[in-house]
């Protein structure tokens, strides 16, 4: 059997041995690269799968490598790698790569792996831009509707006042109106403090027309003139107490001594009026001793003046006032003994040295201490 030929100019190829049994003519084969030399150049067919291979490559290397995220790929990875790109670029039936074929591999591998590196290490970048890029746009937000707050601030300030007040006006009216058309605050009770002299059954029984009547409507004319009928009353105050009670506190007037009258003694103010007449004197009040008996004198004025002037002390022991001119008034104590005053001038002096001479000569040991003039002080 003869040798098959190869074309002409190319070294014979030994003949291949088959471990079968019954060898079967075998198809002509094509020239392989190590036939043709090393210095050959791949067919087309062979660049294109090359080309096919490495792009499979470069996209599965990135695949990984996004996955993994900036790990870089183990040993074992890059060699099961490498040997699976090697067995997918060489086609079934072709003829083993050489050595120099296999390193242009091994570098056109290494240098997809370093793009793909290259690529997610930019790809991180984009997304750690990205990401503060929204933290500024956030911050920058954050900054601006502080600030919006802040510049509208007053307004709302404003906004709550005046809300606060057309709440309180609102209510007020309502308060108002349900005080005046309802019976709510009805007025069904009277009280009347302060009273000892004074009837307070009278200025009751005058208000009664008010009964009934809401209390910010109650009639306080009505009330002044009651309360104004009586002539102990010296002032007196009105206070509502809701939701059906009117207070009138009243002050009496305080009797301050007597005048004498033909049914017998009348009980005065410091103002003159007249509280009370009674057929006798009732101990503790002096008895006064002015021109005309009448309160409307000169005199009674000077002597009003002088007991405001006292001690509290003093002015408990008077047991007569004597007052017939406004620069002659004489105190007469309960012992008997006199003081001669003089006029109400220079109260603040008389009454220290009085207290002196008081001290130094007790009532019923003298009669008569004269403070007419506080720097030249008698006693007798």
């Amino acid at each position: 059997m003869k040798r098959p030929q190869g074309p002409p100019g190319t070294p014979q190829s030994r003949p291949q041995h088959s471990s079968q049994a019954a060898p079967q003519p075998a198809k002509p084969q094509p020239p392989t690269r190590a036939q043709k030399g090393t210095s050959a150049r791949p067919s087309r067919a062979e660049r294109k799968q090359n080309k096919a291979d490495l792009k499979k490559q470069k996209e599965s290397s990135a695949a990984s490598q996004s996955r993994s995220s900036t790990r870089p790929p183990s040993p074992a990875a890059t060699a099961s790698t490498g040997s699976r790109v090697q067995g997918t670029l060489r086609p079934v039936g072709a003829p083993a790569r050489s050595k120099s074929n296999s390193a242009q591999l091994d570098t056109s591998a290494s240098r997809t792996t370093k793009a793909a590196r290259k690529l997610t290490a930019s790809q991180q970048e984009a997304l750690e831009a990205r990401r503060k890029l929204k933290e500024a746009v956030k911050a920058r937000k954050a900054f601006e509707r502080d600030e919006v707050r802040r510049f509208t601030a007053h307004l709302r300030r404003r906004r709550i006042v005046w809300a606060s007040i057309a709440g309180s006006f609102v209510a007020i009216l309502i308060f108002v109106a349900v005080g005046m058309f309802t019976p709510i605050l009805a007025l069904q009770n009277i009280v009347v403090e302060g009273a000892t002299r004074v009837p307070a059954d009278q200025i009751i029984a005058s208000l009664q027309p008010e009964l009934n009547k809401p209390l910010p409507l109650v009639d306080m004319g009505a009330v002044r003139k009651a309360v104004e009928a009586q002539p102990l009353v010296k002032s007196y105050s009105t206070v509502a107490v809701p939701p059906h009670t009117l207070v009138v506190k009243v002050v009496e007037r305080a009797p301050v001594g007597y005048l004498p009258s033909p049914n017998g003694f009348i009980m005065v103010d410091p103002a003159g009026v007249v509280i009370e007449e009674t057929p006798e004197r009732v101990p503790g009040l002096p008895l006064f001793t002015v021109e005309g008996d009448s309160a409307r004198s000169k005199g009674f004025a000077a002597a009003i003046d002088v007991i405001n002037s006292l001690p509290a002390g003093l002015a408990g022991q008077l047991d007569e006032v004597i007052a017939n001119t406004t620069d002659d008034v004489t105190l007469i104590l309960t012992g008997g003994a006199r003081v001669f005053w003089g006029g109400p001038e220079n109260a603040a002096m008389k009454n220290r040295v009085l207290s002196q001479l008081l001290t130094l000569n007790p009532v019923g040991s003298v009669s008569e201490y004269d403070v007419s003039s506080p720097k030249t002080a008698v006693v007798r």
